[in-house]
């Protein structure tokens, strides 16, 4: 027992230093344990927000349940949607417009071309052409982006600005110009 005691006493400052550096790196390792078990509160409280249990089992299968059911409603969406997209392709997507002046003895560019086109270049061509005793209205189909039926050189030009989906540019007197629609 005499050995112990001295060798303590011999020692003691090397116990002292080694106790203390084995507290602080206690004290570190305590903290971070902290840190991280604070982390995880809070995690936690996060998703048992909203929930009366506290089986976590419980709500990961809630969970579950909602993720399977929002996939079914985008599949319903995604469906609405591919059908819309369908009609949408019959619906008049591109418009051409040519005014211009039929007769020499009527002015102000009363007669006017206009092709009205779906997605696929399928529609109508309306002219209307303004004399001073008269004014003539008729429609040609348009097919694939051309018509059966001979075309003028204005109607022509319509077409092929609903085609370029161009509504900006209006044929007046035979020279472009640019002005607005609408």
């Amino acid at each position: 027992m005499e050995f112990v005691l001295r060798t303590i006493q011999t020692y003691s400052s090397i116990f002292i230093l080694g106790s203390l550096s084995i507290n602080v790196i206690l004290i570190v390792l305590l903290a971070v344990n902290y840190s991280v078990t604070s982390s995880l509160k809070d995690k936690y409280k996060r998703l048992m927000k909203g929930t009366s249990g506290k089986n976590i089992e419980d709500v990961l299968m809630q969970h579950i349940d909602k993720v399977q059911e929002v996939q079914e409603e985008f599949k319903d969406i995604y469906t609405k949607i591919d059908v819309l997209d369908n009609r949408m392709s019959f619906c008049i997507q591109n418009v051409g417009i040519v005014r211009y002046n039929a007769f020499e003895d009527v002015g102000s560019d009363l007669s006017y071309s206009v092709a009205i086109l779906d997605e696929n270049n399928n529609g109508i061509l309306l002219t209307g052409i303004h004399g001073r005793n008269e004014t003539v209205s008729y429609a040609k189909p348009i097919k694939n982006g051309s018509s059966n039926y001979n075309l003028s050189v204005e109607e022509m030009q319509a077409l092929e600005r609903a085609k370029s989906n161009d509504l900006d540019k209006i044929q007046v007197k035979g020279i472009r110009s640019q002005k607005n629609v609408g």
